[in-house]
């Protein structure tokens, strides 16, 4: 996506068991623009799973109509069921080790096979000691094609597919208290435990048709279970805050939520402006799902779960947006440069005229000062020449200089190849542990005489004592 376009804010579905909502924010992303909503029938969506996706469409083309929406481009916010939600500590990568390193750390904890899942991640904190948090997320790949294809019968094609969790999350990822938010619908509330960006964990609790008191109570013990293990069994801070939202998050609830947790509760923050009164909190999380940030599956600080197969169509909607965009800048560079050129042209032609005028004045040179004129410039290109190719050549012997004075003491160099004719350096060595190689991995990309440093996934595998085969390009 072209870094300096402006950020585009495409209609944002939220389908649940219960109904769907849509919501389309004005260019400022600050209002709402147009919004609408739609009543489901239950055995339309069971589960988080599609089981009836002509009816799916049919009510989709319904909700575009009643809402006046026109665009066929939509970002689709899907239940938590069956959602897979993990946090991992790796060590700092470049983005290919990174991708490579949460697909083989996915295989040990998701409970399916990653075959079996569309599943993406993002980089949710960074800190001094060389490490990163990943925030992975992975939906069974049947649910994503089941909205896909409703989506399709209904004339929509989605550029994004997030979570209810990364909805919630993003109303209040500035804060870095850990905080308990729950969403509370008419069939089930989600529960996500987060602490800025990261989520930590992520539940469904189930309503049956019996008693709305019944349904609270158990609701209440499992947020008291949920907040006793991470503050006693994992020994993190004391969580204070408890925010709730969805249709049935009310004032009566938040009571009744506070009184059986001991916690203060609070309404979710409102992220946009011009909510309807009475159904802010309803709309809550499609709000939020309206401002995310649309960027690929593969961009490293943000989650999408699009599927490969429409890829493709989300790459031309950003080439198309970004073209568009690069072409009114271009026009109105050109038309400044055409100005400021004619202007230039003026200037030299008088200054030309000027210097014509001088010329006639002075006569012709004598042939003895032509010839000094003429060995004088062949010196100074001869002198010019010798002082480029010096300037230009760096020897051996430098690098590797710069290498052995940048080498962490903990680590030790086996064997050096340094191949000039092909640019490229391979190193192999021990470190005393895993910090150690990667600070002397950093080291060789920040020096003046190499780039692009990079070693095996194998050698992250240790901690200590690590044997390394480290390659890089020789500039």
């Amino acid at each position: 996506m072209v870094a300096f376009a402006r950020k585009i804010f495409y209609p944002s579905l939220i389908i649940s068991e219960e109904k769907i909502q849509v919501i389309h924010l004005d260019e400022t992303g600050k209002r709402i623009n147009r919004l609408a909503e739609e009543r489901l029938d239950p055995q339309i969506i069971e589960s988080g799973e599609v089981k009836d996706p002509q009816q799916l469409a049919k009510s989709l083309r319904t909700l575009f109509a009643a809402a006046k929406i026109t665009e066929n481009l939509v970002v689709v916010g899907i239940p938590e069921n069956k959602c897979y939600t993990k946090v991992l500590e790796l060590p700092k990568l470049k983005f290919n080790e990174l991708e490579e390193a949460v697909t083989w750390e996915a295989d040990t904890y998701l409970p399916v096979e990653s075959e079996k899942v569309y599943m993406d991640w993002k980089i949710v904190r960074e800190d001094q000691k060389n490490t990163v948090s990943i925030l992975l997320i992975a939906v069974p790949k049947e649910i994503i094609e089941g909205y896909t294809a409703a989506l399709k019968m209904a004339g929509l094609t989605p550029v994004a597919f997030e979570t209810t969790a990364l909805s919630l999350v993003r109303l209040i990822e500035n804060s870095q208290e850990r905080t308990l938010m729950v969403e509370i619908l008419e069939r089930h509330a989600v529960l996500m435990l987060s602490k800025g960006k990261a989520i930590e964990s992520s539940s469904i609790v189930a309503f049956s048709e019996g008693s709305e008191q019944e349904n609270f109570k158990n609701l209440i013990q499992t947020i008291v279970k949920m907040l006793t293990y991470y503050e006693e069994k994992k020994n993190q801070e004391k969580i204070q805050r408890i925010f709730i939202c969805g249709e049935g998050a009310s004032t009566s609830v938040r009571q009744t939520i506070a009184t059986g947790t001991g916690r203060s509760v609070e309404f979710a923050p409102v992220p946009v402006e011009n909510l309807p009164k009475g159904k802010e909190q309803s709309l809550t999380v499609v709000s939020s799902l309206a401002k995310t940030d649309i960027q690929a599956p593969r961009d490293q600080y943000t989650i999408n779960l699009l599927p490969p197969a429409i890829q493709g169509e989300f790459d031309h909607v950003n080439t198309e947006s970004g073209t568009k965009f690069l072409l009114i800048v271009s026009t109105a560079v050109t038309v400044s440069l055409t100005f400021a050129a004619l202007i230039a042209l003026l200037v030299l032609n008088n200054q030309n005229a000027s210097l014509a005028s001088q010329k006639e004045q002075l006569g012709p040179l004598s042939a003895q000062t032509g010839q000094v004129v003429a060995e004088t410039q062949r010196l100074n290109w001869a002198s010019n020449t010798i002082v480029s190719v010096a300037e230009k050549q760096t020897f051996p012997q430098g690098k590797i200089a710069q290498i052995l004075s940048n080498t962490p003491e903990g680590v030790s160099i086996v064997l050096m190849t340094l191949d000039e004719n092909q640019h490229k350096l391979q190193i192999t060595g021990r470190a005393a542990t895993r910090q150690d190689m990667l600070k002397f991995r950093d080291n060789i990309n920040n020096g003046e005489s190499f780039t692009d440093a990079i070693l095996p996934l194998s050698s992250l595998e240790r901690s200590q004592n690590v044997e390394f085969i480290l390659t890089a390009t020789s500039l």
